[in-house]
């Protein structure tokens, strides 16, 4: 092959070379995308109470005759509370990001021991610390047809309604593809309670309903 064939193709292979160079030089500068998953908590209980009572007695008069007296007695009560709270982080396309907002508190530990040589054991109490509040855990990458795939962990803990000082817990772990910017509902629980307290002289009903649902939404930015 002559020289200026060598040096025809050399200079083509160079030009083709710079080309994809260009093509390729934004594409590797570009910034990723973020997305901003935001996920509710919402909680609503109702508590109920109904009673019905009766009550007697006699009275004297100023003769001295005596007269029975007698009365019944009802009452109903009905509470209604709702809670709701929200967290939402920021996650690059294809990345995971962890958030936590939470207080420590303390809460009762009482633990067993038991020595195996005498057969004898001891209890210990004490005192430990857990977290009470919102997490959450997710990873996000952009979908074709401005869909969201998401892989998320949320976790919620609460104090009871009830004022019993409880822990409540509550948490999901699920893989979704959302629409861009669209509230899905992911995860819910309830619990229904029912009581019946017969008196001598009267009843009580009392009941109570409570809800949790956990309400997602993603949107690329």
């Amino acid at each position: 092959m002559p020289a200026s064939y060598h040096r025809g193709v050399t200079r083509m292979l160079l030009v083709l070379l710079a080309a994809a160079a260009v093509v390729a030089a934004p594409a590797a500068g570009q910034t990723p995308r973020q997305i901003r998953v935001d996920v509710q908590f919402r909680q609503t209980g109702t508590q109920s109470r109904d009673a019905a009572g009766a009550a007697g007695g006699v009275s004297v008069s100023p003769r001295g005759s005596l007269r029975p007296r007698g009365g019944v007695g009802a009452g109903s009560t009905e509470t209604r509370v709702q809670q709701s709270t929200g967290i939402f982080t920021l996650v690059q396309d294809g990345g995971e990001s962890i958030l936590t907002v939470a207080s420590q508190v303390p809460y009762p530990q009482v633990s067993f021991y038991r020595d195996y040589a005498t057969g004898a054991g001891y209890i210990a109490a004490g005192v430990a610390f857990r977290d009470v509040g919102t997490a959450l855990k997710v990873r996000a990458s952009l979908l074709p047809g401005d869909r969201i795939r998401v892989r998320l962990t949320p976790t919620i803990s609460y104090f009871s309604a009830d004022g019993s000082g409880t822990i409540e817990f509550t948490e999901a772990t699920t893989d979704v593809i959302v629409p861009n910017g669209r509230a899905v509902l992911l995860a819910g629980s309830t619990t229904d309670t029912h009581a019946i307290t017969r008196q001598i002289l009267g009843v009580a009903r009392e009941q109570s309903t409570s809800e949790t649902t956990v309400v997602l939404t993603a949107t690329s930015r």
